[in-house]
């Protein structure tokens, strides 16, 4: 009775500790691309939702379930982020009921304080995707198969048989945990449990009903897991997921030089602490094989350390074991446990700060991209997405006039100039929000188009998404102003092309530039283009290699001609007055190029006079 109290009192202090963390600037962040998934497919109906999902690589159970959740809620982000701390939270109390299970009220609560605080369940926690119910489902289902194994019972293959089928709908690698789960279960029943065919019918049960369950998705299952993303490594695999695993992704690696050892010293001192129990056994089963399934089938990717979620709570089970002996004689071992727990808490409160705060981990700022191209965007602008899976992220921040257009994934030759060309078509000006072109367009085919065809103007990093703009205009093949100006030992400037006089604020004047080599360039030149005002001060610029860097000068060959597009976007505020055009070359450390010609002398020359009204 004693023991149940203390467990009761010290779940109830690390539930509320989880519920500060979870929800403390919950919304502080912008979704980013997978949570705009989340967002935008739960507005569907049920029927579409298992239609969306059987086109992806990801199980409808977790959609579902925030299908329901939002029409409780609402659609905002702390709304639907809610739904994972919730499941954050609930997995914190099914760590404190596993811990007691295993030693007591002591290691309960050590173990519900370490998965409680851990920075990669937080960090799921604060995501509106479904690895927090993951890991809450892993979790139930391991409570599940100790009940079975304590008290066999219909009620208890009940709840074993509805987790591991909410499991297998939820995320396809639940089956790692469930492999671990059953390898645990194996060993013990073939140890200890011998003979007890009753058990293992009730086991059988349970994963043939959830198998059953399972079985109309099982079709998609197997299309899905077919998929392989193109950045599969085994470098540094075992590093980072043991990294993962001492205290998330939000720490860097260089501040874990001790952490392995905590964390090898926690799991030996786990072992030497007398487990009995197949409670004790399965956590570290749990704690260990999805990370070496991972390794061992080459699945393994950085973005995949969201999976570990999983054996968050058995490796807290497994660290706590050795503080059931603080109240016997093996004091020594007890205190060693609580300082590489209390090492291990210090280096996991330091990871929690970044999460929080460093701007460095934070999630892609969708909304700050949104906010931004609304207050610029007209009717007669476009917002391209490299990516079609951006679509839904971004749409749910943007309620700008301009059109949205998500590119084709993995697009041919032909496909990717077809959609550059209708994208140009009836535009101004072009916002291109690059992301994940690696998986999306392999062959890189988007992007030199859009220098070729597009005028680069400006571009920018907001995280991991590349904001460019490209201005639209004519596409002229030849100079209207030809020239016969040298730059350098090794190139020349043939001539320029500008289509109007006039400009306006907003606007980005497209110019083209005519260059030919007149050797092999011997190294990389950026080309410069300066907008000045009367007097002689910088009001807009261009920078960049040619064609948007797709064109590098130490590639030239000698006699090749190049035709390099440069737009200069004009600030929306500039004041009216006469311009100069000024244009140049300078190499990767800053040193411009002489130019040399008729009337010409300098680092640079002026190539046209304009107007900005």
């Amino acid at each position: 009775m004693k023991d149940r109290k203390w467990t009761l009192w010290i779940g109830v202090a690390m539930v509320l500790f989880a519920t500060a963390l979870r929800f403390y600037r919950l919304d502080a962040q912008s979704f980013w691309n997978d949570e705009g998934n989340s967002a935008r497919l739960v507005e569907r109906p049920v029927a579409l939702i298992l239609r969306g999902t059987a086109a992806d690589i990801h199980p409808p159970g977790y959609y579902l379930l925030l299908h329901g959740w939002r029409a409780l809620a609402g659609d905002s982000e702390f709304a639907l982020r809610g739904f994972s701390a919730l499941c954050g939270v609930l997995t914190v109390a099914v760590a404190a009921s596993l811990g007691r299970r295993a030693g007591g009220w002591r290691v309960a609560g050590a173990a519900a304080g370490l998965t409680a605080a851990h920075p990669l369940l937080v960090y799921y926690s604060q995501e509106a995707r479904m690895y927090a119910l993951l890991a809450l489902l892993a979790a139930l289902t391991w409570g599940a198969m100790v009940w079975l194994m304590r008290s066999p019972s219909r009620r208890a293959v009940a709840v074993l048989t509805g987790s591991i089928a909410l499991g297998l709908y939820t995320q396809y690698t639940y089956l790692f945990a469930l492999l671990a789960l059953d390898l645990a279960f194996g060993g013990w029943w073939l140890v200890r449990r011998r003979g007890d065919w009753a058990l293992a019918g009730w086991w059988l049960a349970a994963h043939g009903i959830a198998g059953a369950l399972f079985l109309p998705w099982l079709p998609v299952a197997m299309h899905a897991l077919g998929w392989r993303p193109p950045d599969l490594t085994e470098a540094h695999a075992l590093r980072d997921m043991s990294a993962a695993l001492i205290a998330g992704i939000t720490l860097p690696a260089e501040q874990l030089r001790y952490g392995r050892w905590l964390l090898g010293t926690g799991i030996v001192l786990g072992g030497i602490s007398r487990p009995r129990s197949f409670v004790a056994w399965s956590a570290l089963s749990m704690a260990v094989i999805p990370a070496l399934l991972i390794a061992a089938l080459d699945v393994y990717r950085p973005a995949y350390l969201k999976f570990l979620v999983v054996s968050v709570v058995p490796l807290s089970v497994w660290l706590a074991l050795p503080w059931r002996e603080v109240a016997g004689r093996r004091r020594v071992l007890a205190g060693l446990v609580g300082l590489t727990l209390a090492g291990l808490l210090v280096l996991q409160g330091r990871s929690l700060r970044h999460l929080y705060d460093d701007p460095a981990y934070a999630r892609d700022d969708y909304r700050g991209i949104a906010a931004r191209l609304h207050a610029i965007t007209h009717p007669d602008d476009a917002v391209l997405l490299s990516a079609p899976n951006q679509w839904e992220v971004f749409t749910y921040y943007y309620h700008g006039p301009a059109p949205v257009l998500p590119a084709p994934y993995r697009p041919t030759e032909a496909q990717a100039r077809q959609w550059v060309t209708d994208a140009l078509r009836g535009h101004r000006r072009l916002f291109v929000l690059f992301w994940g072109d690696g998986e999306s367009d392999p062959q890189r085919l988007v992007e030199p188009l859009l220098a070729q065809m597009a005028y680069p103007a400006q571009q920018s990093w907001i995280g991991d998404v590349r904001l460019a703009v490209y201005g639209v205009g004519p596409r002229p093949l030849t100079p209207t102003v030809p020239l016969s100006v040298t730059l350098g030992e090794a190139i020349t400037l043939r001539g320029v092309a500008l289509p109007a006089e006039t400009y306006h604020g907003g606007e980005i004047i497209p110019l083209t530039l005519f260059w030919a080599a007149r050797a092999a360039p011997a190294q990389r030149y950026k080309v410069f283009v300066h907008l000045l005002d009367a007097q002689g001060a910088l009001a807009a610029q261009y920078d960049a290699e040619p064609q948007g860097g797709f064109a590098l000068t130490n590639r030239w060959a000698a006699g090749e001609q190049v035709l390099d597009r440069c737009g200069v976007w004009l600030p929306a505020d500039i004041p009216a007055g006469r311009y100069t055009l000024r244009v140049g070359m300078y190499d990767l450390n800053g040193q411009r190029l002489p130019c040399r010609g008729p009337g010409v002398a300098g680092d640079g020359l002026t190539v046209a006079e304009l107007l900005v009204k």
